[in-house]
């Protein structure tokens, strides 16, 4: 008989004990790998998360950075030079110190770019920002001509522009339900799958433009849909679309280019006025602004332009002039009389005599180009015979030098216009050809002109922030600037900004943009965009730079 043992029994049991422990083992060390992992993704995914709104942070900084820049008028005239479009010491690579008692961060960065269209006609980047007030403003037309005939016509300037879509616009933005030639309004809308109705009134934003008839994606931002001045296709074309043409963004103070209320030229009290443009005008253009408002202005013949002449009463020249005058009483008879130019002390004279007599503000000043090229004949001495010369007055504006200082300083310190807010309209220092081309009668020549003139000029300089260096540096006429001054301008305060923020070590790069308005020292955002979802393929590469 054979006996069994307790450690025999024990020894013949199998080892699945040992293999259960090892396969709780191997699961529990694939949940812990797992979990680690997942956890080690969700950090990444949080510190890049981190680093997205980091670099959103510092686009937006950006934007802020700008407006102040933009805003300060003192800023913008000495660091800036008053060129706030093209300079890489103002606007590229900002840094952005992380700041708190957090774990250390990466350094953010922050440029200022935007796309420029180049003399030649080319697109390129540039450390700087545009200037809305070179572009067609169209919520200023239909503004100034309600009709809109002055939009329509302006519209057919800008390339790749239709009669049909020109038409839509208008119909878009007039205040009225009556359709176009070619245009459509509320009915066309109503009738589509999705209805709606025509704005009818002011547009908010260029997007809306997408909602006109006829508009594509295409046509108002060309084929630039990142708008980093590469065309998407890989090809050559230049077309920006009409966002570089267009927009509905703008404002005009009527202020000086110091920010001081221009003085009103068609106010009650002359006294006053006259206190007022002395130290701005100078004694000889205030003495003629004054009698300009008590005589008649007529226009002065281009052979005898004789500018004031010292202030000695018996100084000014004679000269003889097909004028006729009556003489004898109701004879009929005629005779040609001399006229003598005026002195100073002679014009300041009869408008203090006249001044005396008055009691209102006199003859209204309609435009300050009323002033140039004119002449005004004063009163006759009690005690003056028949054979003496009229004594006249003749514009200092008359004069190309004294124009040339003079004409500058009264279109920045005067003003016709009594409403401080003005129909905000183009500068002229800045819009493209096309906009120039869009200004109710301009002519090739005076374009080209104007576009001549200030190719050498910097854009802040003084004598080219009012629109007078149309006249003085680019040769236009002053009959054809009148005929211009409804529409243009020589200064803005509006301004399209793009800010990108990014790392120097790479990573995520955001891209926000905002047009500013400048306020008057204290900036606004009249509108705030992000375009980091257009960076497919990335729109501005933060290693193109050039600061080393």
């Amino acid at each position: 008989m054979k006996l069994h043992t307790r450690s025999a029994e024990r020894d013949a049991r199998p080892g699945y004990v040992i293999f259960a422990v090892l396969v709780v083992v191997v699961v529990l060390s694939l949940v812990a790998y797992r979990f680690a992992d997942a956890m080690s993704g969700e950090y990444r995914a949080g510190a890049r998360a981190g680093e997205d709104a980091q670099a959103k942070s510092a686009a937006l900084s950006g934007l802020h950075y700008a407006a102040a820049v933009l805003s300060d008028r003192e800023t913008l005239s000495s660091e800036l030079g008053g060129n706030p479009f093209d300079n890489p010491d103002i606007f590229e690579r900002f840094e952005i110190t992380a700041g708190g008692d957090g774990p250390a961060r990466k350094t953010a960065y922050f440029d200022i770019r935007c796309v420029a269209t180049t003399a030649s006609g080319t697109r390129e980047q540039r450390f700087g920002v545009i200037d809305e007030g070179g572009k067609l403003n169209i919520n200023s037309l239909i503004a100034l001509d309600p009709t809109g005939e002055v939009l329509y016509n302006a519209l057919l300037k800008i390339p790749n522009m239709t009669p049909e879509i020109a038409d839509a616009i208008v119909d878009w933005v007039d205040a009225d339900d009556t359709k176009r030639a070619s245009g459509a309004e509320s009915a066309e809308y109503g009738s589509r799958s999705n209805p709606y109705k025509a704005k009818n009134g002011p547009l908010n934003s260029l997007d809306e433009l997408l909602l006109v008839q006829g508009i594509t994606p295409d046509l108002l931002y060309g084929g630039d849909r990142n708008r980093n001045g590469v065309y998407d296709d890989g090809d050559d074309s230049q077309d920006g679309g009409w966002a570089d043409y267009l927009t509905v963004y703008g404002r005009e103070l009527n202020v000086a280019s110091d920010g001081q209320v221009r003085t009103y030229l068609n106010g009650d009290n002359l006294t006053t006025l006259q206190q007022q443009l002395g130290p701005q005008l100078g004694d000889e253009l205030t003495a003629y602004v004054l009698a300009s408002k008590l005589f008649t202005v007529t226009a002065a013949s281009t052979s005898t332009r004789v500018t004031l002449s010292g202030t000695n009463a018996t100084s000014g020249a004679t000269v003889r002039l097909n004028a006729t005058v009556q003489t004898g009483g109701n004879t009929g008879s005629t005779s040609q009389r001399a006229k003598r130019a005026a002195t100073l002390d002679e014009l300041q004279a009869a408008v203090s005599t006249k001044m005396a007599n008055t009691f209102t503000g006199g003859n209204r000043v309609k435009s300050l180009l009323d002033l140039v090229d004119t002449s005004i004949t004063l009163p006759r001495a009690a005690d003056a015979k028949d054979e003496d010369p009229d004594v006249v007055a003749y514009s200092p504006l008359s004069d190309a030098t004294k124009r040339a200082t003079l004409l500058a300083t009264l279109m920045d310190r005067t003003t016709t216009k009594q409403a401080v807010e003005l129909v905000p309209r183009i500068n002229v220092n800045t819009a493209p050809r096309e906009v120039l081309m869009a200004i109710p009668g301009m002519t090739d020549a005076d374009a080209d002109a104007i576009i001549t003139a200030r190719a050498s000029v910097l854009p802040g300089d003084p004598a080219y922030q009012s629109a007078a260096w149309v006249i003085t540096s680019a040769g236009i006429t002053p009959a054809m600037f009148k005929a211009y001054e409804k529409y243009i301008t020589g200064s803005t305060m509006v301004y399209r900004v793009q800010s990108i923020g990014y790392f120097l070590e790479g990573g995520p790069v955001a891209r926000m943009e905002a047009v500013v308005d400048t306020n008057q020292g204290a900036p606004r955002f009249l509108f705030v965009r992000d375009l980091t979802d257009l960076d497919s393929p990335r729109g501005f590469d933060p290693a193109k730079v050039t600061k080393p």
